[in-house]
């Protein structure tokens, strides 16, 4: 599947530049034979002539470049979920073996301590893209409400996040709140849950520029969590720990 879409990824790539390169050529023989110019007018390409004449109303169309892009966005998000997938696939395998010969074998090397402990970090931390996927398919997981609780949203809809600032904030949620090493404060889940109804609330698709420009409501409230969680986020003994 992965190898499929790499395959993809490549061919459409080749046909962008292949395209594009068609593109350039036809204008560059139209340039040398109506002695034409080309000027970008608010991001758009407009060909005239040096004669005086008026920009004529010929748009050079970009629809398919930009389809194109689109598809091509697409297949590279595919891929980079089906790898990190395996990554972390990997990573728990790894982790399982190399507790084995620490606890059974007892011959582990610092190299399996150090796994162990990477593994350790995954498995109770929060990872919103990878888990949610655990949720596709007719074998996948079916408990929403306590995927919910972990990361704010329901697995479709992280599905379709791509901000990184905002997987981010809820990696963080999770981690804090299925912890038995730490524990965030009411204001700390207060915070988060005030971030995730005011982004579902910002509009069809999700507000995900909030970061960019004009700050929002969502700006605020994403600022607001950041900022807290070094104060509001507390670590729990040890001898109180029982994970």
């Amino acid at each position: 599947m992965m190898i499929d879409a790499k395959d993809a990824l490549g061919q459409a790539l080749q046909e962008e530049e292949e395209m594009k390169q068609d593109a350039k050529d036809a204008l560059g023989q139209a340039l040398q034979e109506e002695e034409l110019h080309v000027e970008d007018v608010r991001g758009d390409l407009f060909v005239g002539n040096r004669r005086g004449l008026s920009f004529a109303n010929y748009k050079v169309d970009q629809a398919d470049l930009r389809a194109r892009d689109i598809k091509i966005a697409s297949l590279e998000d595919r891929v980079s979920s089906l790898t990190r997938r395996l990554a972390a696939y990997k990573l728990l395998r790894s982790r399982f073996i190399s507790t084995f010969k620490r606890d059974k074998l007892a011959n582990a090397t610092e190299a399996d301590k150090r796994i162990i402990g990477t593994g350790n970090a995954w498995a109770h931390g929060g990872d919103a893209v990878v888990d949610a996927l655990l949720y596709t398919g007719t074998g996948g997981r079916r408990d929403f409400k306590a995927f919910e609780k972990l990361y704010g949203f329901l697995p479709e809809t992280v599905q379709r996040i791509s901000h990184q600032p905002t997987i981010d904030v809820m990696n963080t949620h999770a981690a804090v709140i299925a912890s038995n090493y730490k524990t965030g404060s009411d204001k700390f889940y207060k915070l988060f849950a005030e971030f995730v109804n005011l982004f579902k609330e910002s509009g069809e698709g999700y507000e995900q520029g909030y970061l960019d420009g004009n700050p929002t409501d969502v700006t605020h409230a994403y600022w607001a969590f950041v900022n807290c969680i070094n104060h509001e986020v507390t670590r729990v003994e040890a001898a109180e720990a029982s994970d």
